[in-house]
């Protein structure tokens, strides 16, 4: 994946690894969960290019490539919102799930 030289671009991707990253904490991942993160994307007008190689590692079964911290905690806001929007989509509220925003939490700094 090429790194876009548009600042806002590249905290959208990071955004969109670490959503594709709890989608899979529960070791499954809904269609709910993928048309959450899709919405997303579009919203956040991530490049299809993009997100098809994010996307294709799912498929694939590949490891997800890690998001980069640094520059999530650039809107912590931004990220919980998008974190919290795709754990609700599905309707169903796992620990693995609620264990993975604890830890998103404490990883951006955000105290409870």
């Amino acid at each position: 994946m090429v790194t876009p030289s548009n600042p806002d671009s590249h905290f959208h991707i990071e955004v969109i690894k670490l959503l594709l990253q709890v989608a899979t904490s529960d070791d499954r991942v809904t269609r709910e969960e993928i048309e959450q993160i899709i919405d997303t994307a579009r919203g956040f007008s991530v490049p299809l290019s993009e997100l098809t190689a994010l996307t294709q590692c799912l498929q694939e079964g590949k490891p997800l490539p890690p998001p980069n911290v640094t520059v999530l905690r650039e809107n912590p806001t931004a990220v919980l919102e998008a974190v919290h929007a795709l754990i609700a989509r599905d309707g169903h509220i796992h620990e693995a799930e609620i264990e993975m925003t604890r830890q998103i939490r404490a990883m951006l700094g955000v105290t409870p």
